[in-house]
């Protein structure tokens, strides 16, 4: 309900924006956007392709605005970018306008049936594309103008960056909920024994965990939660590991099994079709690890970003953690 009479409205007349003013806002929303770019990316030159400009128009938008905030907001240390505590404050401020004005931009569309933007999804690395990828087809095939952007880290950095709301979503195993980090359940991998098509034990259909006793065997490295969900399996059988080589990147894990390092213990997903590798399934109880997508707690989804939801949990209800805390 509006209050006051006529003439307060003609004493205190209401100021519209102009189409002139809006174009302001909206380019200095993408100086912005460049600006969080740039910190998020560590590169010029990947900076001015997300943006559609040139590495010169990038540095020339840092100057502008250090220009305007009087301060300097960047400090380059060799090959790296550090933030001033001015740049701190100054980029979480940025990024949460930015965001903000990309969510009413991408609600807007979405009333008339577009479904667009970017979407910043990480995954640990033992998530291959081979599991993600049918969902990501899917997707992409379904809502074809969202920038998807995936990238791969370690389980910690994708807990930090979810809870800074430097990504949108991340996937990890054995997934636990954080101060400012909620899970959705994705799915669960079974996982398998591989080793060297020439090892005595691939001949078998099956292993018992207790074959695997004295074998050389390649692992994860230690601080992973998929590595100490396997030391666990082990200790609940009875087994010593012989652990011979310890690996953070699966890629580079099935490449040592290949070449007969040892033996190895991974999620299905990741095992391709190769000659020279073979995946025997474990004898009794499946050993299988949960899979679960990590989310900031208290932020709204983007219209992309829900339908990739929708898309990952193969249609179930995900609520939106936003609406959830308006409503409360």
């Amino acid at each position: 309900m509006l209050h006051g009479s006529v003439e307060d409205l003609q004493t205190h007349p209401v100021h519209l924006i102009t189409p002139y003013e809006m174009e302001r806002v909206s380019v200095l929303i993408e100086s912005l956007k460049v600006f969080c770019d740039l910190i998020e990316t560590q590169s010029f030159s990947k900076t001015a392709v997300l943006n559609s400009v040139t590495q010169s128009a990038v540095s020339q938008q840092l100057k502008s605005i250090e220009r305007r905030q009087g301060r300097q907001l960047l400090e380059r240390e060799k090959r790296r970018l550090t933030l001033t505590a001015e740049g701190e404050l100054f980029y979480r401020y940025s990024r949460e306008i930015v965001r903000r004005y990309e969510e009413m931009q991408h609600r807007i569309q979405a009333l008339a049936g577009v479904v667009s933007g970017s979407i910043r999804l990480s995954a640990i690395y033992s998530v291959g594309m081979l599991e993600l990828a049918p969902y990501l087809k899917a997707y992409l095939k379904a809502y074809p103008r969202v920038n998807l952007r995936l990238e791969y880290n370690q389980a910690q950095k994708i807990y930090d960056d979810v809870a800074n709301s430097g990504i949108d979503l991340g996937i990890v195993a054995y997934p636990r909920a954080q101060r400012n980090v909620d899970v959705i359940q994705f799915t669960e991998d079974q996982m398998v024994l591989i080793g060297h098509s020439s090892h005595p034990l691939t001949k078998q259909q099956a292993v018992a965990p207790k074959d695997l006793q004295g074998h050389p065997l390649v692992l994860f490295g230690p601080e992973t939660p998929t590595r100490r969900a396997i030391d666990r399996f082990f200790r609940k059988h009875g087994v010593r590991p012989n652990v011979v080589m310890e690996l953070d990147h699966i890629a580079t894990l099935m490449h040592a099994v290949e070449v007969d390092i040892g033996l190895s213990i991974v999620p299905v997903p990741a095992v391709e079709s190769r000659d020279t590798l073979k995946a025997l399934s474990f004898k009794g109880d499946p050993f299988v690890r949960p899979l679960g997508i990590l989310h900031r707690r208290g932020r709204s989804f983007s219209v992309a970003t829900q339908k990739l939801l929708e898309v990952l949990t193969e249609g179930k209800q995900i609520p939106d953690p936003g609406r959830q805390r308006k409503a409360i």
